[in-house]
């Protein structure tokens, strides 16, 4: 059985993630997101009601001690972490929101969960938009070049992981897939 947690859950990927988590009866799931359950059209999880899924409707902005709360009470060998302040052309009207979120919420929720011994991966959904404007083929060693403050914000919460995976062993891996 796996224990998985899910920030985030409410996202379109998000959502398609736990939907597919709870294919297989022996993962345990909590979702975390700010947004309430909209209903299975949005959610497609719902539709399933199983009992091995538990929601929380938390804030990482706002609920950072009830997130810590519900992630040490479950103690999830897995984190995926969808949760962002999304949409790059809404980032310049007040880019301090994008670093709120993306930056210094995700640190504080990281920073908590460094030294947990039940934690063995933590999976953090960037974007490509660190890499900035690019054409062909774009690999991982590639510089990070970001244009916006969405791509900014999303390139600073990759390098603050990077230094906690560096001088803490903090479990991560960082996913920068193209819109699905």
């Amino acid at each position: 059985m796996s224990r998985i947690a899910v920030i985030g859950s409410n996202s379109f990927s998000g959502s398609d993630f736990v939907d597919l988590l709870l294919e297989n009866p022996d993962n345990q799931v909590i979702g975390i997101s700010r947004s309430a359950e909209k209903g299975p059209l949005f959610l497609p999880y719902l539709g399933r009601q199983s009992d091995a899924y538990k929601f929380h409707q938390l804030d990482l902005n706002n609920d950072m001690p009830a997130i810590v709360d519900a992630l040490e009470a479950f103690k999830p060998e897995y984190i995926v972490n969808f949760a962002a302040q999304s949409e790059v052309a809404p980032s310049w009207e007040n880019p301090h929101h994008w670093y709120q979120t993306n930056v210094v919420a995700l640190s504080k929720l990281t920073h908590a969960l460094k030294d947990k011994k039940w934690l063995k991966r933590y999976v953090h959904i960037s974007s490509p938009e660190v890499y900035g404007t690019c054409t062909g083929t774009v690999l991982e060693s590639a510089p990070l070049n970001p244009s916006t403050p969405y791509a900014a914000s999303k390139a600073a919460a990759d390098l603050h992981l990077s230094t906690l995976q560096k001088h803490f062993d903090f479990p991560l891996v960082t996913v920068r897939a193209t819109n699905v």
